[in-house]
């Protein structure tokens, strides 16, 4: 099942990590409009100030999920079940509409360059560039404007800033006129701010797509910086024409829209009574709901609940608690208001009917939780009652909002486990990870919170043993469902244990395990399930396609200073289609090919050998009995696989086969398919022990070990060959070979004089090296020429000189 996502937000992630974990063997696509991968907007203003970055705003996402980015989506053709952007198009089996909203603007922004909206990454950097000795115009008091407003506040940059509310209120209009004073004087404590209320801009003067001065009902300010936070509108445009939509697109219980295989959550999505979302806690219960229709698991749908919020600024703490039944343009409510002037604190409450159906507190201690149980119950209270419990629970003050958990909470949780990080929290809280926001200040708290050292060295190796244990065991479960889910494989783990001894190399065997455990980076303790794993390869059917080559990466699988083993292994994986080492050949290999592509649709691995060349219509490379071009084949075979590894440099950016000047437009498979979930080995061979692993990690895990920025796993291709060379010594006391054959070659100096690009390469073979750990290129008396970098290694790399420095234009 291909499930493509449109929208870049809490929403969308939560929505792909959730699937893969239903449904492992799905396929998750997310298409966003953004030119980042996808962050959490919770945190803009971090980036408005500089204390983070986009990566530090990143959301976590599943390395399985593929990111299409800078991709507008215009329209949909449910017919062909397709989604096109400006210049591409998407097929889908399921659709899911998250784009969240859009901000709104009381004149177009786009044509000035010192007025903008609050609402992307972009906006915010814009908004942090621009500025500096601004009179700064922020229009919008609730909570975008009011969180902006105290970012800029701590700032030097502003010359001043004024906030602009169209009304008397400040965050929602239910609140009191107290509390609007209070938050008011909150913020101009800095002589810099001033709030406005009534008031809005009216006119302003422009000249050369520069706003020279802005006039509003109550005042004039000129060389302004204006930002919009006024709101937000559904950002479904695209979808008007085809999906049944009002305000937001029209959805049910299950968060399906009027077309079945399309669904809508977060703030695109509207439920048929006319309810939106804007609390990310509630977004991932609506994805809850959606995910669980389309698994075809029996549930009741998404249905409104309690909800708790919090805005955290300045001196101050809002924190609002808001019955669904809640209606502000209901007479009847009625507003109950306990104030501390001494504390600084207000506790509203509103009633209907006796019933209490909001609360809103600054700076309020009280217990939220409670508050929620008490309108959940939506039964009639004492006002007395409220007056009884307006002094701190004994919980302390509110931390977050999603979990409704307080400090002393969470010291008691801190203490108790002896948590010394926010990720050790995790088991044990949630705080700070549905939203994020208060992510910072539960760490904060960590940080802060005294506990036993000699306790938490204990607890902490305990729970490390626990979780090793746990792991270990869901390796084995996965190994013995290959196993049974592959029972006609002929090779079995008796057969190779039998083989072994007549080859007399069982402990040859189990050094070999050994090797490959310490190489793939796992704690011994993994060996026996890296055996076990090793004995159940041939239960994930595997296809090689061999593309525009030499055949060195097979040559180099095949042939070692220890053929036994490898032979073995070789035979063991389930290599169902190599066009190279299969029995059949002409149309009998194509039908073997066909038979693993239909009936191990979704299951099966690809590795790819090889560079494809698109000149003419990829007509440079042609395979099999029908003349398939190499694209057409490689596309074909990809289309149903469960995973694609390119093998070999060739295969990761073109390799030689693309060195300039290129002529027959070789690239990767990464560039031909164009998709960035290939996992690449370049190497030149790759080293047999790196595809094993690979393999191993994806049999044992049920995933693809962690990958560094060029999409290799980091535990081969993160040791710099330079740092782990025999001769580093010899670079580091000036010892070079300056010619072939000279004093230096015979004494086994260092090469970098010769060409020896190791400073350059990150790869494992001055670790692992080849036939069995036998030698390397370096080691027999030749230069690293950083194979693994790609096709800059046969451009640039690939000489017998130094690279050389560049020069200075001045």
């Amino acid at each position: 099942m291909r499930v493509v996502i449109v929208g870049g937000g809490i929403a969308a992630v939560y929505m792909a990590n959730a699937l893969l974990q239903k449904v492992p063997q799905c396929e998750v696509l997310i298409i966003s409009n953004e030119s980042y991968r996808p962050y959490d907007r919770i945190h803009l203003c971090s980036l408005v100030d500089g204390s983070a970055t986009v990566d530090d705003i990143a959301l976590e996402l599943d390395e399985r999920v593929r990111v299409e980015l800078e991709q507008k989506i215009v329209s949909i053709d449910p017919a062909s079940k397709r989604i096109f952007s400006e210049h591409a198009s998407f097929a889908y089996d399921k659709l899911i509409i998250a784009t969240g909203s859009k901000p709104r603007e009381l004149f177009d922004t786009s044509g000035f360059d010192n007025a903008t909206t609050f609402r992307s990454a972009r906006d915010s950097f814009r908004i942090a560039e621009q500025i500096e000795g601004k009179n700064v115009v922020l229009v919008g008091s609730g909570p975008i404007g009011l969180e902006l407003l105290d970012t800029l506040s701590g700032m030097e940059a502003p010359k001043s800033i004024t906030l602009l509310s169209r009304s008397k209120s400040l965050y929602s209009n239910a609140l009191t006129p107290t509390a609007v004073e209070l938050i008011t004087k909150t913020f101009e404590l800095d002589k810099r701010v001033k709030v406005l209320f009534n008031d809005e801009i009216v006119d302003k003067t422009v000249a050369n797509d520069h706003i020279t001065q802005v006039e509003t009902r109550r005042a004039t300010i000129d060389d302004p910086y204006v930002i919009f936070g006024v709101g937000i509108s559904p950002n479904i445009d695209f979808a008007r024409d085809t999906l049944v939509c009002e305000r937001g697109i029209v959805v049910d219980a299950q968060m399906q829209s009027s077309l079945k295989d399309i669904y809508a959550v977060g703030e695109a999505a509207q439920l048929r009574d006319g309810y939106s979302t804007g609390h990310v806690k509630e977004c991932t219960r609506e994805a809850d709901a959606a995910i669980a229709h389309i698994v075809g698991e029996e549930a009741e749908g998404f249905h409104r609940e309690v909800s708790m919020d919090a805005l955290k600024v300045g001196a101050f703490l809002l924190v609002d608690v808001t019955s669904p039944l809640y209606d502000p343009k209901d007479s009847s409510n009625e507003e109950i208001v306990i104030a501390s002037k001494a504390a600084n604190r207000i506790d509203q409450y509103i009633i209907n009917n006796e019933k209490l159906v909001r609360f809103i507190g600054i700076n309020s201690n009280i217990d939220l939780l409670a508050l929620k149980r008490l309108i959940e119950k939506d039964e009639a209270v004492d006002a007395a009652f409220f007056y009884g419990n307006r002094l701190e629970s004994g919980k302390g003050k509110l931390v977050c909002s999603c979990t409704g958990s307080h400090v002393n909470e969470l010291v008691e949780i801190i203490q108790t486990n002896a948590v010394s990080s926010f990720a050790e929290l995790k088991p044990f809280s949630e705080a700070g990870r549905v939203c994020g926001r208060c992510k910072k200040e539960v760490a904060e708290l960590i940080a802060a919170t005294e506990v036993d050292p000699v306790e938490a060295a204990r607890m902490r190796a305990e729970r490390e043993a626990e979780a090793q244990a746990e792991k270990l065991e869901k390796v084995r479960r996965r190994i013995a469902k290959f196993n049974t889910l592959h029972p006609h494989n002929m090779l079995s783990e008796t057969n190779l244990e039998e083989a072994m001894n007549a080859f007399d190399i069982s402990e040859e065997y189990n050094r070999w395990v050994s090797m490959v455990t310490a190489t793939m980076r796992l704690h011994p303790d993994y060996e026996e399930a890296v055996g076990a794993g090793v004995k159940a390869l041939n239960k994930i059917p595997i296809i090689w396609l061999e593309l525009a080559d030499c055949s060195g990466n097979s040559e180099a699988f095949i042939k070692s200073a220890t053929p036994e083993i490898d032979e073995l292994i070789l035979n063991y994986i389930s290599l169902d289609y190599h066009e190279l080492l299969m029995a059949p050949s002409g149309d009998a290999s194509e039908s073997s090919l066909d038979e693993v592509i239909k009936n191990d649709a979704g299951n099966y691995i690809l590795l790819v050998e090889g560079a494809i060349p698109l000149g003419l219509d990829g007509k440079f490379l042609r395979i099999g009995p029908k003349g398939e071009t190499g694209l057409a084949l490689l596309r074909r075979v990809a289309a149903n696989a469960s995973a694609v590894i390119a093998v070999g440099s060739c295969a990761f950016d073109g390799g030689v086969v693309a060195a300039a000047p290129n002529p027959t437009g070789a690239v990767g498979v990464s560039e031909a398919l164009g998709r960035d979930d290939i996992i690449n080995l370049p190497q030149c061979p790759v080293n047999p022990v790196n595809i094993v692993g690979t393999l191993l990690h994806y049999l044992m895990f049920e995933e693809f070990p962690e990958l560094d920025e060029k999409r290799r796993p980091k535990w081969a291709y993160s040791y710099r060959i330079h740092d782990n060379c025999e001769r580093r010594g010899h670079y580091d006391a000036g010892e070079f070979v300056k010619e072939w054959g000279d004093e230096g070659a015979k004494k086994g100096w260092c090469l970098f004089e010769m060409g020896c690009k190791g400073p350059y390469a990150d790869l494992n073979c001055s670790v692992v090296r080849f036939n069995e750990g036998t030698n390397w290129p370096v080691g027999v008396g030749h230069g690293c020429f950083a194979c693994g970098e790609g096709k800059i290694a046969f451009d640039k790399y690939a000489n017998n000189r130094p690279l050389e420095e560049k020069k200075d234009d001045k």
